[in-house]
């Protein structure tokens, strides 16, 4: 039937204004009081989901299924919404956490456009923190004054006062316990969520619950006069127009989908995800109101017995008429006698049953938009959790149902279902990991994109942990790139770096024009003979840097006997196989130096020396090590006198230093000892010399200034006694000295060759390993996940299959370990700095990337651009 344009008018109606008239009637910090209820306002705290083990993800949702049947009795409603992420908040944080950042150089990148680059990036990207949050129905709603007297900290006048204090304190700790972990909601949280759920997809105002805690019918206003709610009859969504003094009006489309029938499921035995975790994976923007009553088993018993005899009452029919019930009844009867076991004979737990509807809510900025999100939305739980989802009429009125206070429907797509079905929903779990300071590294890609900010000195200054931080992958795994970024944000901000990156594509960080004149590149290959020397490279200690003179006598005998074993590993190093597999040839070593002694003015030659004093053998070895001075790289372990040592001045004059050793010849992990090169050979003892050279950068400075350390291919550290020990030592002066130290290797081994590493990491890093056997080394070792996700780590920044293109957006993927033990998986993300992003390619022939980002402005105000501008940066 085809109806004109004005006939569809009259029959239909045009669009129409919604008059807001909220239930709520008083907020009381985070009570709020409706026509007849109390309801309480609690924010969920984020748990830990991706890479924890099956015990530990039964244990959460045990926990959760507790939480909620002891609010058995209770009228519950769960809203979880997004918050973009506080960009202006971040920027400002920054700048107060850099005090001394790198001098402006004329002409090029400040430290304000530094600052501004990053914040529009987290401003014009899907970033979000997700916020969760559970309303309770205490009971009727009592007398205002009661609940003022207790915001007030007043002791409670009457019977009816004091009982119900009592019946609040005990939801708080009920509430906050485990699994929950959750708060009642500050002022301003309250404000948010009022705010947030009247305006769906709107910013939310500034300075919103900055005022107090208390909001009479007068105030609450100020929650819906912002906003005009418009809708059509049959319309299948609402337009929702934002109105701020002096901005341009915000509009967007809503859409409200309920969650129709839901299949037989037991979580976690099915291995399936949370139910309400799939919309964090969406690229499109999701809000759950899941509104109900948590029946207790009491209120059940009838119920649940009626469907029993029901069930069994159609099968007793069917075999009167000598007929074979179908499936179905078979299957319906088992369900019935099993809930009524459970209701009657089971733990009170899973006796309790959640009755209700459960929405969800997309938007966008027109209808087609707004439709096309809801169709994703039912696709994606359509085809991977077999639920069904409707997009029912009466739009409005389920709209509102996000509201806190707010009635809801008690008819059409109710769902009811086991207290333990609606705790597998599990909103809360997040991805969240990285430092809660720092500058912006990257985000999440596992269950959602969340900003990870990363800072090095975070361990040290805030947990007195370790700032040791292993970073592990395969050739072409974005060691480089993330090495880059790391040292970058750290010279940017004025905190003195020094980096070995023996291959050397590093150095070209030194040649950025905002870094030139505080940067240099030094060539080892190139140095003064002796630079390397062994007995040198391990500092001296200072009597002011302890606190006892006992102290002090038991850090000059660890520094004598480590400069020994260094030597001793050094020419170890630099003899052939053949001479190693002799018995004789330790002792030998081990005498010559035990005669020469551990003190830092020690000649390598003295070693020599001894040797050739001793016997035939002995002379035989000196002969060995006497060809290896004469070696060009060999001069740099044998200074040509005692005296010879590198400038210190070299090394900390500048605030980024780059390391490089060109010409090495780096063996092939492969290739056994005896078939290297002469310059195979010499590559390992001077990458070892080179991590110890480095690593004295640590104390050219004072103990309480940021400093930052990056050592690449240091996979031969683990091999030999002084490359582990100055790993422990590293890991011991790193929180003493505020160093943030960066290890760089292939192969987890290297590091957890070691010995006890848990003491002595604040952190990981793991790219792509595509073998299974070294992926589940590094996931267990290094990551301390289970070793069943090892598979991720092969998976990271995978290589283009035949006949596709290469992937931009799939490189620097890393599986990282923060401080706090969380683990997630991350992208570094390098693009909001071209000229950084064109540095740090090393792939060869593969074009740099042209930005796209909008010229920077400075201090961007979070609510101010967002009311201004979308989420591309262009005009809303």
């Amino acid at each position: 039937m085809n109806i004109g344009k004005g006939l569809k008018n009259r029959v239909f109606g045009r669009e129409r204004v919604v008059e807001l008239d909220l239930e709520a009637r008083e907020i009381v910090g985070h009570l709020l009081v409706t026509r007849t209820s109390l309801w309480g306002w609690y924010g969920l705290a984020p748990q830990e989901w991706t890479f924890t083990s099956e015990d530990t993800r039964t244990r959460l949702w045990d926990q959760n299924v507790h939480r909620y049947a002891q609010l058995a009795g209770h009228a519950i409603r769960v809203r979880t919404s997004s918050r973009p992420f506080p960009a202006y908040d971040f920027a400002r944080k920054l700048d107060q956490d850099t005090p001394n950042p790198l001098p402006d150089v004329p002409g090029v990148e400040t430290f304000d456009t530094y600052l501004e680059a990053q914040q529009r990036r987290l401003h014009t990207s899907l970033l979000d923190d997700k916020i969760v949050t559970l309303g309770v129905r205490l009971g009727d709603a009592p007398p205002v004054k009661i609940l003022r007297s207790m915001v007030r900290g007043e002791a409670p006048s009457t019977g009816a006062g004091a009982k119900l204090l009592e019946e609040i304190k005990q939801l708080n700790q009920h509430l906050a316990g485990t699994g929950f972990d959750a708060r009642p909601l500050s002022p301003t949280q309250m404000a948010w969520l009022m705010h947030r759920s009247c305006s769906l997809g709107m910013p939310v105002p500034p300075h919103a619950g900055v005022a107090g805690g208390e909001w009479t019918g007068e105030d609450l206003y100020a929650f819906t006069d912002p906003v005009d709610w418009f809708y059509k009859p049959m319309g299948r969504t609402v337009r929702l127009v934002g109105l701020t003094p002096g901005e341009k009006p915000v509009e967007r489309h809503v859409a409200v989908l309920t969650l129709g029938r839901m299949p037989t499921r037991e979580f976690p035995q099915d291995g399936i995800d949370p139910w309400m975790l799939a919309t964090d994976r969406l690229a499109v923007p999701v809000e759950w109101s899941a509104s109900g009553y948590l029946v207790p088993p009491t209120a059940l018993r009838s119920a649940v017995e009626f469907e029993r005899n029901r069930a069994e009452n159609i099968d007793k029919h069917y075999r009167e008429h000598e007929e074979t019930p179908p499936p179905a009844v078979t299957r319906g009867i088992k369900e019935a006698i099993a809930t009524y076991d459970e209701v009657t004979e089971g733990d009170a737990r899973t006796a309790v049953r959640f009755a209700g509807p459960i929405r969800a809510a997309v938007w966008g900025t027109t209808e087609d938009e707004c439709l096309s999100h809801a169709r994703t939305l039912m696709d994606r739980y359509g085809e991977s959790y077999r639920i069904e989802v409707a997009h029912p009429p009466g739009q409005v009125e389920l709209l509102r149902e996000f509201i806190p206070g707010e009635l809801w429907a008690l008819s059409g797509y109710q769902r009811r279902m086991s207290v333990g079905y609606f705790a597998a929903g599990m909103p809360h779990v997040s991805s969240s990991v990285g430092t809660p300071t720092g500058p912006y590294l990257g985000y999440t890609t596992a269950t959602a994109r969340r900003a990870v900010l990363h800072d090095g000195h975070f361990p040290m200054e805030r947990l007195n942990a370790p700032g040791v931080v292993p970073i592990v992958a395969e050739p072409g795994g974005g060691k480089s790139t993330l090495v880059g970024v790391l040292a970058y944000h750290s010279v940017t901000r004025g905190q003195p770096t020094i980096i070995l990156d023996p291959s050397g594509p590093l150095a070209r960080l030194c040649q950025m024009p905002s870094f030139a004149p505080h940067a240099r590149h030094l060539n080892l290959t190139d140095a003064e003979p002796g630079t390397l020397a062994p007995w040198q490279l391990i500092p001296e200690p200072q009597p002011q840097e302890f606190r006892s003179e006992r102290e002090y006598g038991r850090a000059k005998a660890r520094a004598h006997a480590e400069r020994k074993q260094l030597g001793f590993d050094t020419f170890r190093m630099m003899l052939p196989n053949t001479t190693l597999r002799n018995p004789a040839t330790d002792k030998r070593l081990r005498d010559a130096i035990r005669y020469v002694g551990g003190s830092v003015s020690v000649n390598p030659h003295q070693v020599i020396k001894m040797l050739r004093a001793g016997d035939e053998y002995a002379r035989e070895i000196a002969d060995l090590l006497e060809e290896s001075s004469e070696f060009p790289l060999g001069e740099l372990i044998f200074p040509t006198d005692r005296s010879s040592e590198f400038t210190a001045e070299a090394a900390t004059d500048k605030q980024l230093v780059v390391i490089t050793m060109p010409g090495l010849v780096l063996p092939s992990p492969d290739t056994d000892r005896d078939h290297w090169s002469i310059e195979e050979l010499f590559a390992q003892p001077l990458l070892h010399l080179a991590a110890f050279y480095t690593s004295r950068f640590i104390y050219r400075r004072s103990m309480g200034e940021r400093k930052n350390i990056f050592l690449d291919e240091s996979h031969f550290m683990g091999n030999w006694g002084s490359g582990r020990a100055l790993f422990v030592r590293l890991g011991r002066d790193s929180r003493k000295w505020n160093t943030a130290v960066y290890t760089s290797s292939q192969h987890p081994e290297d590091v957890l060759s070691v010995g006890r590493v848990e003491a002595l990491i604040g952190g990981a890093l793991v790219g792509r390993l595509e073998d299974l056997d070294i992926a589940e080394k590094a996931m267990t070792g290094l990551l301390r996940a289970p070793k069943e996700y090892a598979t991720a780590v092969t998976k990271l920044s995978p290589r283009p299959a035949p006949g596709s293109t290469f992937d931009v957006s799939r490189t620097g993927e890393f599986i990282y370990r923060d401080c706090y033990g969380r683990v997630d998986k991350i992208r570094v993300d390098r693009d909001w700095a071209p000229e950084l992003a064109t540095v740090l390619e090393t792939t060869p022939g593969l074009p740099r990337l042209a930005s796209k980002e909008a010229p920077p402005q400075l201090f961007i105000d979070e609510v101010a651009d967002l009311f201004g501008l979308g989420r591309d940066g262009a005009a809303a």
